[in-house]
């Protein structure tokens, strides 16, 4: 995942070249200052593996177990924990849905019984980044159980198509160390939405593992900074609306 000082020069040259290149480059960072949303996506457990989809939801960060620290520049994510905890203040349904309860929901079971993938991300128009996209940043701290997996994405939403994605982009995150996400959006329109950020997926999880279960730490990569600085990004525009991410 550790990409070299070369590279990242390279494409911040890229970058400031962008106004006389037919096909621009353009790299954004992990920029905790931008309005970040939630989105979760829920799907049956299928014998420990992702099943069928159930429902998608714009839901707020830190129910995601996702932490957004600005202070530190730092975004900590893990597995969720929430739906499993409340569940067993819930009703017998909720702890059936939510729990791999064997009496309908009378007590709780010790796993969770959902399959979560959990979003983390940032929204950008398509008008303004309408060309070349890189999405960078690194990773310092990974202890994340291999049972959870973690990628960093681009994505562009169509609106006007039921906010179906019509470009993704993603990379594996397995350790600590830079990465670097692209993705073509030269023909992306003005009405799609571009999405940067993160993705945790596995079963919801028994609050009492949460110390065994691990967590991932992204941060800005220093030279993210230069980039945005050489590439003179004015990017702000977000839309903040439910669809399935």
């Amino acid at each position: 995942m550790k990409k070299s000082l070369i590279t990242i020069i390279a494409l911040a040259l890229a970058a400031v070249g962008s106004s006389t290149t037919a096909s621009a480059q353009t790299t954004v960072g992990v920029d905790l200052s931008r309005t970040w949303i939630g989105y979760m996506n829920v799907f049956e457990n299928s014998g420990g593996s992702q099943g069928g989809y159930i429902f998608g939801q714009t839901w707020g960060v830190p129910d995601l177990r996702s932490t957004l620290n600005e202070g530190a520049g730092s975004i900590l994510l893990q597995p969720n924990f929430n739906t499993y905890a409340n569940a067993l203040l819930g009703t017998d349904a909720d702890r059936a849905f939510w729990t791999d309860s064997t009496n309908g929901g009378v007590t709780a079971g010790p796993n969770g019984n959902k399959w979560m993938a959990a979003n983390t991300l940032t929204e950008y128009s398509g008008a303004v980044l309408n060309n070349n996209l890189t999405f960078a940043g690194a990773i310092n701290a990974f202890s994340l159980s291999p049972n959870y997996s973690t990628i960093a994405f681009i994505r562009a939403l169509d609106p006007s198509a039921d906010w179906a994605t019509v470009v993704e982009s993603t990379e594996l995150i397995t350790g600590t160390g830079g990465f670097a996400v692209a993705a073509d959006l030269t023909a992306a329109q003005p009405n799609w939405v571009i999405q940067t950020g993160f993705q945790v997926s596995g079963i919801n999880a028994n609050p009492v593992n949460a110390g065994t279960l691990g967590s991932v730490t992204v941060v800005p990569e220093p030279s993210t900074y230069a980039l945005l600085a050489l590439g003179g990004l004015g990017l702000g525009a977000h839309l903040l609306r439910r669809r399935r991410a």
